[in-house]
């Protein structure tokens, strides 16, 4: 199991931040440790880099949505994946106009075979992966849409 609570401020407006974190489509252009991210019928599969010879993979759909404030998510049944998680995204304007950002994930590795299962949750645990890789891409996320809110 991890869990990771993230508390950014993003110097834009909270709908700006809204729009760009839902364009989950642009997400590899900026997020380094993102290969891909998919379209699904019921929501989007993202696939990032993990330790050698292991993909990252999950798939989510919102379960509750209050544009531009909160996002509620979790996995989808069904799709395939190798971590299941659920969690929540929540946005509230700063008297600055900037955007205080609260994310928190909870998840733990899926995988058919038990043995495999229980050897990635073991590593998660003990290095940290899907912790690092949420850190780094919500980083990521505030430097790029900073970068473009000061190229308008």
């Amino acid at each position: 199991m991890f869990r990771e609570e993230l508390e950014l401020i993003i110097k834009a407006p909270r709908e700006r931040v809204w729009a760009a974190f839902q364009d989950f489509s642009s997400w590899p252009t900026w997020a380094k440790a993102l290969r891909r991210v998919e379209r699904l019928e019921q929501g989007w599969r993202f696939v990032a880099h993990g330790q050698p010879p292991v993909d990252l993979v999950w798939a989510a759909q919102a379960t509750v949505r209050q544009p531009p404030e909160y996002l509620e998510f979790t996995s989808i049944p069904g799709e395939p994946h190798n971590l299941d998680l659920h969690g929540h995204v929540r946005l509230r304007e700063e008297p600055n106009g900037s955007t205080h950002m609260e994310v928190v994930v909870e998840g733990r590795p899926h995988y058919k075979n038990p043995l495999l299962d229980r050897a990635a949750d073991l590593y998660a645990m003990l290095f940290g992966e899907p912790n690092k890789l949420l850190k780094v891409t919500f980083e990521q996320f505030k430097a790029h849409l900073e970068k473009e809110v000061l190229a308008h």
